[in-house]
């Protein structure tokens, strides 16, 4: 028998204190993620999608300049048009809340993770 003591977790959280926390601001600053929300309007229920992970972000860019030139020159038009078309095929994950963390998958290898700064992180799962 092990003389191991069970920790009752604080308030609902199973995995205690978080150890270190990385905030939206400090990924904003260090180019993990990009902020959108200056690009054109892009909403998914209800939400903005408001982050990117520069890793997509990077991969997309090059597709947006090149459809940019059709709508006026706008590169932020070019990117929201390409993810409005992606969203339309976004499927729920089992077990989201409609709160934040849900995570809406869009084939073959994109999420839409429901973010803490009242919007939607586009990023690949590998980004997460």
């Amino acid at each position: 028998m092990s003389n191991l003591q069970h920790e009752v977790p604080q308030e609902g959280n199973p995995f205690g204190e978080p150890i270190s926390v990385y905030t939206d601001a400090e990924a904003i600053e260090d180019g993990f993620i990009v902020n959108l929300s200056r690009l054109g309007q892009i909403t998914f229920h209800g939400f903005p999608v408001n982050r990117m992970t520069r890793h997509l972000f990077d991969d997309l860019k090059p597709f947006a300049e090149a459809v940019a030139p059709a709508l006026d020159g706008s590169f932020g038009e070019a990117l929201a048009s390409i993810l409005r078309t992606k969203c339309l095929v976004a499927k729920p994950s089992e077990g989201n809340t409609g709160e934040v963390g849900d995570i809406w998958r869009i084939p073959p290898e994109l999420w839409l993770v429901r973010n803490e700064v009242g919007g939607w992180t586009a990023m690949y799962p590998a980004d997460y």
